[in-house]
């Protein structure tokens, strides 16, 4: 309903051009296209391969696909992947999951992956802590479930920070009985006292580069 609100507004506005930091929703791709038309319109995040519209992308496979091979690498059999809900809107998500298991299962370690997702009303009531959250609660549940796992992946460092605070309560240090590992290198994790592996990918060159795609349309 938001997203609808928006699109109505913007041909009395008539911005000089829209970023869109997810893909749109399916009903509106038409709406998108004839935007488009006349406003530059960029879309941050996986392109829908149906929409004729510019796109600043993120191989989000490919992150996966690191991830995994590192955690390899340092010998880790048994991993668990905790994640936002894996929506069919937020399909980067899911591609960071699918990756990282495609790596896995080269390696014929794929059933020594668990996949621990949250629920889909999470995204509906979304607050400023929710992915602290999700890494914390889906730890403390993967905790009665499992014991072996010897590695644990959020899918961004915020998750990754929750993840880290529910084997502390757990007493299990970090990375000398579990590692954990992010993505996206924030602020955080580059504290000194965090032992937090993450990956960079320059999230603010995609922002940049968006404006960057405007600014040329524009002139």
């Amino acid at each position: 309903k938001m997203e609808e609100r928006y699109l109505r507004m913007m041909h009395e506005l008539k911005p000089l051009g829209i970023i869109y930091t997810c893909n749109p929703s399916h009903c509106f791709m038409d709406t998108i296209e004839e935007l488009a038309e006349k406003i530059p319109i960029v879309i941050i995040n996986n392109q829908n391969e149906h929409l004729n519209v510019d796109a600043v992308e993120l191989d989000n496979s490919k992150l996966g696909r690191v991830m995994a091979k590192h955690l390899l690498e340092l010998g880790h059999r048994k991993v668990a992947y905790i994640a936002p809900p894996l929506t069919a809107r937020q399909k980067q998500r899911s591609k960071r999951v699918e990756g990282f298991l495609k790596e896995y299962e080269k390696a014929g370690l794929r059933d020594q992956v668990i996949i621990k997702a949250a629920k889909e009303e999470i995204d509906l009531d979304a607050h400023i802590d929710s992915e602290y959250k999700i890494g914390y609660e889906l730890t403390k549940e993967l905790l009665n479930e499992t014991t072996d796992v010897t590695a644990i992946v959020g899918l961004n460092d915020m998750i990754a920070f929750g993840v880290m605070d529910a084997l502390y309560e757990a007493k299990i240090k970090v990375p000398a009985d579990v590692s954990v590992m992010g993505c996206d290198n924030t602020l955080f994790a580059r504290m000194h006292n965090m032992n937090l592996t993450t990956i960079e990918h320059f999230v603010t060159f995609k922002g940049r580069d968006a404006c960057d795609i405007i600014m040329k349309k524009i002139a």
